[in-house]
C-alpha cells in the first residue's frame, strides 16, 4: 500500500487532477504542466514545520490566508506564477482544515499526472555511482518493459556491496549482494 494513499488524500488528489485537466482543456494546454511544476515546488516548500503554521488552531482562517499569500508571493516571486485554481484549491484545503494532508494530496496528484502523461518514475539504488551509460541502459530496458517514458532517480547505498535495487511504484526488484547474502544466511539456518 502506498504511504500516501489514504482515502482523503486520494479524493483531494483526484480533485486537483481534475481541476488541472479542466484548466488545461478550457484555457491553455500548458496549464497542466504548470500545475505539475507548482505542485513539485509546493511539496518541497510545505514541509512539516511550514504546515504547522497553517494547522495552528489559534490562527483565524483570514490570518492563514494572509500567511498563505505571503508564502506564495515569496516562493513564486521569480516570474513563475501559481495558477488561480491551484491557489483556490489551497484555500479550500485551509478552509476544510485539511492542510496537514497537503503532501499526500500533492503526491497523489503527481502520481495521477505521471500516469496521464505516460511517465514512470523509477528509483535505482546501487552500490556505487551509476554512470551515464548505465542510466541509459536501465532506462531503455525499463521503457520497453513498462511501455512508458522513464524518469530515473539514482541513489547510492554502499551497504548493498554490489548490485542494485529498482523501485517502480510499489514494485521492488532487489538484485543486490546484500539481499543474496541475507537469503543465503536464511537458507543455511
Amino acid at each position: 500500500m502506498n504511504k500516501f494513499s489514504g482515502p482523503l488524500a486520494r479524493r483531494y488528489g483526484n480533485a486537483l487532477f481534475e481541476c488541472a485537466i479542466d484548466a488545461a482543456n478550457k484555457e491553455d494546454s500548458s496549464l497542466f504542466d504548470q500545475y505539475i511544476d507548482c505542485s513539485r515546488i509546493l511539496l518541497s516548500v510545505f514541509d512539516k514545520k511550514m504546515r504547522s503554521f497553517f494547522i495552528n488552531p489559534t490562527l483565524s482562517y483570514e490570518e492563514k490566508i494572509s500567511l498563505l499569500d505571503t508564502v506564495l508571493d515569496k516562493v513564486f516571486s521569480g516570474g513563475k506564477k501559481i495558477p488561480t485554481d491551484l491557489f483556490g484549491f489551497l484555500k479550500i484545503m485551509l478552509e476544510n482544515n485539511r492542510f496537514s494532508e497537503l503532501p499526500a494530496v500533492l503526491k497523489n496528484f503527481l502520481l495521477k499526472a505521471d500516469e496521464h502523461k505516460g511517465v514512470a518514475r523509477v528509483k535505482i539504488i546501487s552500490a556505487s555511482h551509476l554512470n551515464d551509460a548505465g542510466t541509459v541502459d536501465f532506462s531503455s530496458v525499463l521503457e520497453s518493459a513498462l511501455n512508458k517514458k522513464i524518469i530515473i532517480e539514482a541513489e547510492v547505498d554502499e551497504s548493498l556491496r554490489s548490485g542494485f535495487i529498482i523501485k517502480v511504484g510499489n514494485t521492488n526488484v532487489d538484485a543486490s549482494l546484500r539481499s543474496r547474502l541475507l537469503n543465503l544466511k536464511e537458507s543455511l539456518s
